[in-house]
């Protein structure tokens, strides 16, 4: 009787990938990272047997959850496929440090027939007396995140007690980083001056956006045009004022990466500690505008966001009758002054011509109306320019006021 040996794996040839993964995107860290990927690529090239499946790197992710290591589920998948046979990793941490995710996907690459072997610990999921070893090795891991994430917020917390701090990628907007670690206004703080002037001038927060976004300002972190959140964000951030506000929020958990709720936490405010962009005075007239808006939500008053200067809503354009906006204009001296002009030519359409008028002309024009109409009025008094002036329609050739007691407009 002849037997004659068909199919099966002739060269036994074991497809072999290997899994690694630094936490942070320090240089260091980085260094390491592809130090482990070359380690892995050799090994596999190197030894008998077996042929690479791939090395699968995830770089700065947290090991926490798998759902931020888009490598590792690329992994799973290709295990799944059948596309793997063996899959090396440095340690059980390096796998994941919830013990959880760490004995679920061990077990999950157990029924694909896929082996996981951890260098370090000399263990294998393949291994049934290794299964209990491994659940204790798991669950320390665990504890080992636990106790270093501890020991990051215990050493953040002594840091913010002293008054230092982490900027993250040390990059704010306006701002850099010296080499003594603070911070020093730079090319971009006119963006930020801008927005405190163009607050404190009476714009809405969209219509600031619009203005930075038509001087052609960039954000740092997003190639997206400025908007009223952001614009929000930065007229409420003390850093502009030379200030720091440290732990704003509680501290986030190890395992969910979100805020940890009921737990008491210490928040730090450090006055002057870097060169602000903007002045202590303008700062707290900004808080003053914030608080009164919020005092007024209280109160249910609902206003637009932002101040409104007294003159809008009043004033208007002659020749296509849109509203017009206030805008912040500088001279050939380098001088910023404000100036008036018409909403729908603001916005880039083009169909209405009617040029801007600067703000302290207007605001003459008006009270030397006002004046002749019989009105007591020295200076820009705002209460008796609106309890006396109903419209302003403004064009190139003249300004056309409407009063509360009258029906017809006088040209000025």
């Amino acid at each position: 009787m002849k037997i004659t040996k068909i199919g099966g794996n002739a060269r036994n040839v074991h497809r072999v990938a290997a899994y690694c993964r630094v936490s942070t995107d320090k240089d260091e860290q980085l260094e390491s990272f592809e130090t482990q990927r070359n380690y892995y690529t050799k090994l596999i090239e190197n030894h008998e047997g077996w042929e690479s499946a791939g090395i699968y790197a995830d770089p700065g992710r947290s090991a926490t959850s798998v759902k931020h290591r888009p490598r590792f589920l690329e992994m799973m998948e290709d295990a799944k496929a059948g596309k793997i046979d063996i899959i090396l990793v440095k340690s059980i941490s390096r796998f994941a440090r919830n013990a959880a995710d760490c004995q679920n996907y061990s077990r999950e690459l157990k029924t694909y027939g896929v082996e996981v072997r951890f260098e370090r610990e000399g263990i294998s999921n393949m291994d049934p007396q290794a299964e209990f070893l491994f659940s204790v090795m798991s669950i320390v891991a665990q504890e080992e995140s636990h106790s270093i994430s501890d020991n990051v917020r215990w050493t953040y917390r002594k840091n913010f007690q002293k008054g230092i701090y982490h900027m993250g990628n040390n990059r704010i907007l306006g701002f850099d980083m010296n080499e003594e670690g603070k911070l020093v206004p730079n090319q971009d703080a006119w963006i930020i001056r801008r927005i405190f002037d163009d607050f404190m001038s009476g714009m809405t927060y969209k219509s600031i956006a619009d203005d930075l976004n038509a001087a052609g300002a960039k954000r740092m972190r997003s190639k997206r045009p400025f908007n009223g959140d952001t614009v929000i964000r930065i007229l409420h951030n003390p850093a502009y004022v030379g200030d720091l506000h440290l732990q704003k929020e509680a501290p986030t958990d190890y395992l969910t990466k979100q805020p940890m709720k009921n737990v008491e936490y210490e928040t730090y405010y450090v006055q002057d500690e870097h060169e602000g962009i903007i002045s202590r005075e303008v700062w707290n007239q900004v808080k003053a505008i914030f608080e009164k808006e919020k005092q007024e939500r209280e109160a249910g008053i609902h206003r637009t966001k932002g101040p409104t200067h007294f003159l809008y809503g009043i004033v208007f354009c002659a020749e296509c009758g849109s509203p017009m906006v206030r805008r912040t204009y500088t001279n050939r001296n380098k001088t910023r002054y404000k100036a008036w002009n018409c909403r729908e030519r603001f916005r880039g359409k083009n169909d209405c011509k009617n040029p801007a008028i600067r703000e302290d002309d207007l605001i003459a024009e008006i009270v030397s109306a006002l004046q002749t109409h019989g009105v007591e009025i020295e200076g820009e008094d705002e209460k008796i320019i609106t309890a006396n002036v109903r419209r302003v329609d403004v064009s190139a050739e003249e300004i056309r006021i409407i009063f509360m007691d009258e029906e017809e407009a006088v040209a000025v």
